[in-house]
Parts: structure tokens; C-alpha cells; sequence
């Protein structure tokens, strides 16, 4: 009878570890499930869809103008404003321009001079994306923009020449109507070609006419899928270091 009491006892006690052991396990996984859970509501939360969203871009064209001839020039600028409801893309955009031509005096072989062209503009930008899908984002960017130029024309030394008609802060309005078309590499990195043409007022004198095409050809960053792949990055890394934590008790 005292042999069987121990027996009891001995298996009363295994039995109860085995139950502490599997109670403990099941601690452990709740707790993970729990983390799981947390991390999949805020990878739900930070991709969910936002009727208003932030809008930076920097934007970096191809463009041409009119003097004696016609000559291509680089504008560069950014915009900042909002995308609403995915196809409506609204801005402010600031631009300028840096341009400087060698000229051949007339009847004098050794003389040159330098026609220094600076234009500087703000615009308000709009575009309507009619194509928006995993692979293709194709809009129509239309934008209204004033602004000024300035002219001067200096000698090989850089000083300003005598007898030249400065156009100081001479203003300038424009309106540009394009085509624009984003092949969607990965979530966060498109190839961009945009053209279309830019009209101008205000821009005859000396000759400079602004009338004429811009393109251009580069990448498309979208900065808020980046911003939302770096969030979700740190919110792994934390899951992956409380499971491990979890795991060692």
C-alpha cells in the first residue's frame, strides 16, 4: 500500500510539471499571437487609405527657349502640395533657370561676350490621374505660373558690357499643358517621361521668346511609400526582438 501512495505521488508530481510546462508554453505563444496581432493592425493602419496625402516633389526638366537662336536649358525646381483622393494632384511649384550663352562680337574676331539669363518663377499645379494601376500612373499636368528674368551681358573679365539694355526683373507668365506617365518599377520607384508645351507672356524683350516644349526623362520617388516601408521596417524589428525575448524566459 505505501508502494502504491508513492507511486501516486510520484506521478501526481509529473503530471503537475508537465501542466506548468504546458501552461507556460501556452503563455508564450498568447503573448506572441498578441504581438502578431499588433504588428499586422499597424501594417493595416499605415497602408490604409488616406483621402489626403502629402505631396513633395522634385521636378527636373528639359526645356527650350528663344534668343538669336534656339537653345536648350535645364529648369529646375520642386513642388509641394497634396494628392487627393489618388487622382487629383494639387501644388505649388517654384522654379528657376540659369542660362549663359558666348556671343561673337560682330567685326571683332577676338571678342566675345556672355548673354547671362536668370528666370525665376512660382507656379500652381495641377494634375488629373486618369491611369492609376499597380504598374502605370498616367496623367495630364496643367499649370499657371509668374514670375520674372533678368538678362545681363558681361565680357570675358564678368564685367557687365556698356550699352546693353538690362531687363531688370522683367516679368514673365506662363501656362504649360503636358502628358505625364510613370512606370511603376517596385511600390516606391517608378521611370518618368513627361512632355508638353509652355506658353508665355511678357517674354520679348531682347529678343527672348519662352514659348516653346519641355520633357522629361528620369525616376519617379515616391517618398510616402518609402516613409511607410521605413515605419513598418522598425515596427519588425521590434516583433522580432520581443519574440526572441519571449522565447529565452
Amino acid at each position: 500500500m505505501r508502494a502504491v501512495c508513492k507511486y501516486l505521488v510520484f506521478l501526481f508530481f509529473f503530471s503537475f510539471q508537465g501542466m506548468q510546462t504546458s501552461l507556460a508554453q501556452l503563455s508564450k505563444q498568447q503573448q506572441i499571437d498578441s504581438l502578431r496581432a499588433g504588428l499586422t493592425a499597424d501594417s493595416a493602419h499605415l497602408y490604409r487609405y488616406k483621402k489626403v496625402k502629402f505631396l513633395l516633389a522634385i521636378d527636373t526638366r528639359n526645356s527650350f527657349i528663344h534668343t538669336d537662336k534656339k537653345i536648350a536649358v535645364n529648369v529646375n525646381g520642386f513642388q509641394i502640395g497634396m494628392v487627393y483622393k489618388d487622382h487629383h494632384n494639387i501644388a505649388l511649384g517654384f522654379y528657376s533657370v540659369l542660362n549663359t550663352q558666348t556671343k561673337q562680337i560682330q567685326g571683332d574676331n577676338q571678342k566675345k561676350v556672355n548673354i547671362n539669363l536668370k528666370i525665376g518663377y512660382a507656379t500652381l499645379f495641377y494634375e488629373y490621374i486618369f491611369l492609376d494601376t499597380k504598374r502605370w500612373e498616367i496623367g495630364i499636368p496643367i499649370e499657371i505660373g509668374h514670375g520674372n528674368y533678368h538678362t545681363t551681358e558681361t565680357d570675358s573679365a564678368g564685367k557687365p558690357v556698356k550699352g546693353f539694355a538690362d531687363t531688370t526683373q522683367k516679368s514673365i507668365s506662363l501656362l504649360g499643358v503636358g502628358l505625364d506617365a510613370t512606370f511603376k518599377v517596385w511600390n516606391w520607384l517608378g521611370l518618368n517621361a513627361m512632355g508638353g508645351y509652355r506658353l508665355a507672356s511678357g517674354g520679348n524683350l531682347n529678343g527672348v521668346n519662352f514659348n516653346g516644349v519641355f520633357y522629361s526623362v528620369g525616376l519617379h520617388i515616391y517618398f510616402g511609400e518609402l516613409y511607410r516601408m521605413y515605419r513598418l521596417g522598425i515596427k519588425r524589428r521590434l516583433y522580432r526582438n520581443q519574440v526572441e525575448k519571449i522565447n529565452k524566459k
